[in-house]
């Protein structure tokens, strides 16, 4: 029991470390892609509302011309009414439904947006990493060839070698000096850009392979053909008459109750309507009478040229849209092939840097076991130090290879990380 605990209090620090990632949380490309994620949302959210709330309010100044002229100062200076509405959508219909899918289509959009603002972001950032732990091994690596050329010189120097000799070692330790501040300085610049991105201080995550679904290409025209098809669908409905049912039921001269209906979007309305002055009754020889109640049926239709016109656009853009996705379609494919060809290729050239490393590994154990027996010279196993460093470069670069070449193919099926999703 107490090994376990004093596992537990190893691990805590390592977990609440966090890793490389961490920094992309706090990007502001990030948080603009969730601040117009969370607008699509709820944008979403107020076009799938079941209920709309309605109040208008009318005021009028009133003027007459009396016959006879005393009649005039009985009637109302002004008017006015007030208008209670409640709109139902028991189910998106018509326009309502068009609305309703514009706005998912919005909101997918949105998704689509910080997808890809998000990979970009953590394929810059995992790119960032690799250029710096790169730029690390280059230093140390000119720091060994700078180790090398100045203990070649001292052994030119001790064997008093010919002056052309010397002049040549010079000058190699003087390039090595300058290979070695050049690595120094790209250390510094690798650092810098890699700012806001990742954290160069932790350890960076495993990446596993993509899951490889859909591409991201793929889904955006996928919508902008649901978008073509919404908006031809709208059109076409244009060209059909528009039916309006009414139910007005009057219980006094100042108030007024009506359900109504539309056959374009079949939203019910309910309205309550107060008026001043009411309306009075109307008189006739034998007494006079009131509407008490009221139903009307209207029927609308407007034909145009332009409506025939914006019908054919329609059709045309998704004639285009269809086009567009068949276009995406070939070209995600095409891409997926010189991705996946690409990622084993890089595959192959980690195997061999792995060999290569190896081999350096042998030959510095060799040239060590060499020198203690007196059969090399120091300066021999500085070479074989030497190039394990370049073998050991080159098999860092072909690992960076490689997560570069995953991280594409996570950018092109829009997939992100476990480590910086939100």
């Amino acid at each position: 029991m107490a090994r376990l605990w004093a596992l537990l209090f190893l691990l805590v620090p390592a977990l609440a470390s966090g890793h490389a990632l961490d920094p992309l949380r706090e990007h502001p490309l990030l948080r603009q892609a969730q601040a117009l994620l969370e607008a699509a949302r709820k944008g979403l959210e107020a076009q799938a509302a079941p209920l709309a709330f309605n109040l208008q309010g009318n005021y009028a100044r009133l003027g007459y011309e009396c016959t006879p002229a005393s009649l005039c100062p009985s009637l109302p200076a002004t008017g006015g009414s007030l208008t209670l509405a409640l709109v139902l959508t028991p189910f998106p219909f018509g326009e309502t439904a068009d609305g309703l899918a514009r706005a998912q289509i919005a909101y997918r959009r949105a998704e689509l947006g910080y997808r890809k603002a998000l990979t970009a972001l953590q394929a810059q950032a995992v790119a960032a990493y690799g250029r710096y732990q790169l730029a690390l091994l280059g230093e140390k690596l000119a720091q060994k060839g700078r180790e090398l050329a100045q203990t070649a010189l001292e052994a030119a120097r001790k064997r008093q070698a010919n002056p052309k000799e010397l002049r040549e070692a010079e000058l190699a330790l003087k390039e090595a000096e300058n290979r070695l501040l050049e690595a120094q300085r790209n250390v510094e610049l690798a650092k810098k850009g890699a700012e806001g991105l990742v954290d160069l201080t932790k350890p960076l995550p495993e990446i596993p392979p993509p899951q490889g679904t859909t591409p991201l290409a793929l889904e955006e025209a996928r919508l902008s053909l649901e978008e073509a098809r919404i908006a031809y669908a709208a059109s076409l409905r244009t060209l059909f008459p528009e039916v309006k049912a009414s139910y007005l039921l009057y219980p006094s001269g100042n108030d007024t109750l009506a359900l109504s209906l539309s056959s374009r979007n079949l939203q019910p309305t309910l309205a309550y309507t107060r008026q001043d002055p009411g309306q009075r009754p109307t008189s006739l020889p034998g007494g006079s009478y009131r509407t008490a109640e009221e139903l009307r049926l209207s029927l609308s239709l407007t034909l145009t040229p332009g409506l025939f016109a914006a019908l054919e656009a329609a059709a045309a853009q998704v004639r285009g849209a269809e086009e567009a996705l068949k276009a995406a379609e070939r070209q995600a494919r095409l891409q997926g092939e010189t991705l996946e060809s690409s990622l084993r290729a890089s595959r192959l050239a980690l195997e061999l840097a792995r060999l290569r490393q190896e081999a350096g590994k042998k030959a510095l154990e060799e040239a060590v076991k060499r020198l203690e027996l007196g059969l090399e010279s120091p300066l021999a196993l500085l070479q074989a130090e030497l190039s394990l460093l370049q073998a050991e470069l080159a098999l860092a670069q072909a690992e960076n290879d490689l997560r570069n070449k995953w991280m594409e193919l996570y950018q092109f099926y829009g997939e992100l990380l476990p480590e910086v999703t939100p």
